[in-house]
């Protein structure tokens, strides 16, 4: 019996786990459960890194390589006496990752190099030069941080929190945070086809889908499903100022780096 593949990609840390494990993380990656079959367009995002640093609740760090299940924010060992150790967010505190493995089905997963929003910089900060320039291709070497919030899984009316995983974009106290998904998007002809009988779908595509999200000083998460309208309500003493500056540096209020620069120049403004 061949080793099955893991989410269409069978990395090197994959042939050498036994058939057991492997065939735990394809279950794992995939879904078995009819209910989760059964809604069309809905996939996980699972991601496997090359190299890890993990802080734990207890702190103890561990390192080495890892698999991200993001829907169940769950991380994945592999051991070298061929177990798998399994860590969830309740007790994880935070963890950095590099050397992500790409599934060829997603193309190249564009990532942007978050290191100098993580620092604190934003166009006009006194204390930093000009950030790195956008690269033409993805740097998959570069570390990406990830911190554990208490979330209410995006249920506004519910007082109950559980730990979830969330990408730090941004320095503080505000922090801009970021969770990634899978969404199936249609591609057509445009909306009126041929003859104007129409659009045809000519089938689907996946791609990654951001939902940005804003920790307070306190811990709290706070969703930004309209990122423009929802940050500006947060700093409302510093509105203003902020679409002035997007504006004058023309930066977008829906793309990642650009909107960790917003939030940095957001912290400057407030007076602690």
């Amino acid at each position: 019996m061949a080793a099955p593949y893991f989410f269409g990609y069978l990395s090197p840390a994959m042939r050498k786990l036994p058939i057991s494990i492997c065939a735990l993380l394809t279950t794992l990656a995939l879904g078995t459960a009819p209910a989760a079959q059964a809604q069309q367009g809905q996939r996980a995002l699972v991601q496997e890194f090359a190299g890890s640093t993990i802080l734990l609740t207890s702190g103890d760090t561990l390192r080495g390589p890892v698999t991200l299940r993001r829907d169940q924010d769950v991380l994945l060992m592999a051991q070298p006496d061929g177990t798998l150790t399994t860590l969830s967010a309740v007790s994880v505190n935070s963890f950095a990752v590099k050397g992500e493995q790409i599934d060829s089905r997603l193309g190249n997963g564009y990532y942007d190099n978050f290191l100098d929003a993580r620092n604190g910089y934003y166009y006009g900060n006194p204390m930093y030069g000009a950030p790195r320039l956008r690269p033409e291709t993805e740097n998959l070497n570069r570390v990406r941080v990830f911190r554990t919030f208490r979330w209410n899984r995006g249920n506004d009316y519910s007082d109950f929190t559980s730990p979830a995983f969330f990408e730090q974009l941004s320095n503080g106290p505000r922090m801009l945070l970021r969770r990634e998904s899978l969404v199936e998007r249609t591609v057509n002809n445009g909306p009126y086809g041929y003859g104007g009988y129409g659009g045809r779908n000519f089938g689907t595509y996946t791609d990654k889908k951001d939902d940005f999200y804003l920790a307070t000083p306190t811990g709290s998460i706070i969703a930004l499903r309209n990122p423009k309208k929802d940050l500006l309500a947060v700093f409302r003493g510093q509105a203003k100022q902020l679409e002035q500056y997007a504006r004058n540096n023309r930066l977008s209020f829906t793309v990642a780096r650009e909107l960790a620069f917003i939030v940095n120049y957001a912290n400057s403004l407030v007076k602690e």
